[in-house]
């Protein structure tokens, strides 16, 4: 599969974002979101997009379940699994196993929704990965198999990001659930990725309606949604925290950010740069001077 400049670029701009919340760097106030949950944000769609692109490819392939979970899978977690397993098991250790056998929810993934992230803070957004990793070919294979028509899986997908909306919205309104409680939830953060399948769907069939996302009209509006939706934010986070005294940021809210990263996507992917590799070589080598 071909490098994509603007995805690239993208995604290069959501782990710098991520890495300056490490590094102590955020927007004063902006709280409990950050800017890294907002580089994590980028980097679900982009992750929902590319995965969508990969196993739609695979799935038209003609290939049984079976073979196209044992490809899929095997290809993600030897990328990602061996160096998790590998941090887990040093902090482990050099934690003097004070975890104990609760380590074992971290190993299943299941610290976020039955445990907590304490011990491995950062492993919060790769949980959410693993299961979307889990779920996705299941659930994109039987709707392609099943349903056939490329509206109706398209009309698929696009209930499933409904649902995930709703069921969230039923979640914290029944429990009135933090902002916390909700971030790291498995369950409840699929549409960010599914908003990058969906759009990989269009672009993979063709569709004209990719096309027209494409238009600077298209990027100015989602850019103009993005900031709008951050500045909602930090109002509400700043001077006082009010994130958890209103329902939106909490609900719809979460849609609405990835929502407005998935309009910028289609145009930020058709820019090119030519011989982009000296490209990259250069601006790496001039940052380091």
């Amino acid at each position: 599969m071909s490098r994509n400049f603007g995805l690239d670029l993208l995604r290069a701009i959501s782990i710098w974002l991520v890495l300056f919340q490490h590094a102590g760097i955020n927007i004063p106030g902006l709280k409990p979101l950050k800017i890294g949950g907002i580089g994590v944000e980028i980097f679900f769609v982009i992750s929902g997009y590319l995965i969508g692109g990969i196993l739609f490819r695979e799935i038209e392939k003609n290939n049984s379940l079976k073979t196209t979970l044992k490809k899929f899978w095997t290809r993600r977690w030897f990328r990602i699994l061996p160096l998790y397993y590998l941090i887990l098991a040093a902090k482990f250790i050099f934690s003097g196993g004070s975890i104990g056998w609760n380590i074992l929810y971290y190993v299943f993934f299941l610290q976020n929704n039955f445990f907590g992230i304490s011990f491995f803070e950062v492993s919060w957004s790769l949980v959410i990965e693993e299961w979307f990793y889990l779920f996705s070919p299941i659930f994109l294979f039987l709707v392609t198999k099943f349903l056939k028509k490329e509206s109706l899986i398209f009309s698929a997908m696009l209930g499933f990001i409904v649902l995930v909306v709703i069921l969230r919205t039923i979640y914290v309104v029944h429990g009135d659930v933090p902002y916390e409680g909700v971030n790291s939830n498995f369950p409840f953060r699929f549409d960010s990725l599914f908003i990058g399948v969906l759009l990989s769907y269009l672009n993979h069939k063709k569709w004209n309606l990719f096309e027209r996302l494409k238009s600077i009209k298209v990027f100015i509006a989602g850019l103009l949604l993005f900031f709008t939706y951050i500045y909602y934010y930090w109002t509400l986070s700043f001077p006082n925290d009010l994130i958890n005294e209103s329902y939106f940021p909490r609900t719809v809210g979460f849609f609405v950010l990835p929502f407005s990263i998935g309009l910028i996507i289609p145009y930020i992917s058709n820019i090119t740069v030519k011989n982009w590799n000296q490209f990259y070589i250069k601006f790496i080598a001039n940052s380091i001077l």
